[in-house]
């Protein structure tokens, strides 16, 4: 079998990787979040859970949709700058293809203005505009994804190429 990730530990496309998964996760939670706050809107209106035990079910639903889900998201997010940081301890890269690494930072930082315009877009249109109102978390991450993407990237390159290496020195004892 295949293993695509065989040896394989932070490296350069790191911060693209994040963007996108940051992305994908942003949009597909957030049409869960619209579709549990339809379900449970709809489920209160057809009056067949009169009940106590009905309305309450339909409360934690709804509060799965609006809070659960994003808190989730936002545990996501702080967990991929958290793993994109430590693999960036892991490599082990001459400092002469730094400027690889802004090349790379720089694409990445251009795609992720494409996709915080195409986030933007899903916010303003007036379907999903009154569910985004409760969606704090995923607004706040989306409207500052370059800030977030230059911060992230900054911090990784620094830690990849301020790193002690033996690289051009001769090992203790060794020569």
């Amino acid at each position: 079998m295949l293993k695509i990730s065989k040896n394989k530990r932070g490296d350069v496309t790191d911060m693209l990787i994040f963007l996108i998964l940051i992305f994908v996760f942003a949009m597909i939670l957030f049409i869960f979040t619209f579709v549990i706050s339809e379900i449970s809107d709809g489920l209160r209106t057809s009056g067949l859970n009169n009940t106590n035990e009905g309305s309450d079910a339909i409360d934690q639903l709804d509060s799965l949709g609006s809070k659960g889900i994003q808190r989730g998201f936002f545990l996501l997010f702080i967990g991929f700058i958290i793993s994109t940081l430590l693999t960036s301890f892991l490599v082990r890269t001459h400092p002469i293809f730094m400027f690889l690494y802004i090349f790379v930072l720089g694409i990445t930082i251009f795609i992720g203005t494409f996709l915080g315009n195409a986030y933007n877009a899903l916010v303003t249109n007036p379907i999903f505009s009154e569910q985004l109102i409760s969606q704090t978390l995923f607004i706040l991450v989306m409207d500052n994804i370059i800030t977030i993407l230059v911060a992230v990237g900054a911090l990784s390159m620094i830690i990849v190429f301020s790193k002690f290496s033996s690289f051009g020195r001769s090992v203790q004892g060794k020569l």
